[in-house]
Formats: C-alpha cells, sequence, structure tokens
C-alpha cells in the first residue's frame, strides 16, 4: 500500500529544534492535515476546523503550539 501521509510544506524535516513539537495545519487540494514535527499526524479532513481539532489533541500530550 502507499504511504499517503502528506509530506512536509517543502519537502524537508525540520532540524532547527528536533525535539520540539510545533504542530500545524496544511492544505493539499480540498482536504486538509494535521501535521507535527515529531511525526504525528492526523487523517486528511475536508473540514478546515476538525484538522484544527485534531492538531489541537496532540497538544495536551506534547505541550505543542499550532501553527
Amino acid at each position: 500500500m502507499a504511504d499517503q501521509r502528506p509530506g512536509a510544506p517543502d519537502g524537508a524535516a525540520r532540524t532547527d529544534h528536533p525535539d520540539e513539537h510545533r504542530v500545524e495545519v496544511v492544505e493539499r487540494g480540498s482536504f486538509s492535515f494535521a501535521l507535527c514535527s515529531c511525526g504525528w499526524f492526523a487523517p486528511g479532513r475536508r473540514s478546515r476546523d476538525k484538522s484544527r481539532r485534531d492538531a489541537a489533541g496532540h497538544l495536551p500530550e506534547t505541550g505543542a503550539e499550532v501553527a
């Protein structure tokens, strides 16, 4: 099965603070995804609000901030 995880917007992993969690919501076509610098990701959603809630759900585990 193909890897369906969304890639980083610029195709590169963050290296400035590898231990720091940074969550962002990115859009790809009609879908949005919540992604974290730790490698965590949420499934694609048509609702941006659901993607933001997915990202917010990752915050208590890590203390990350939503971009």
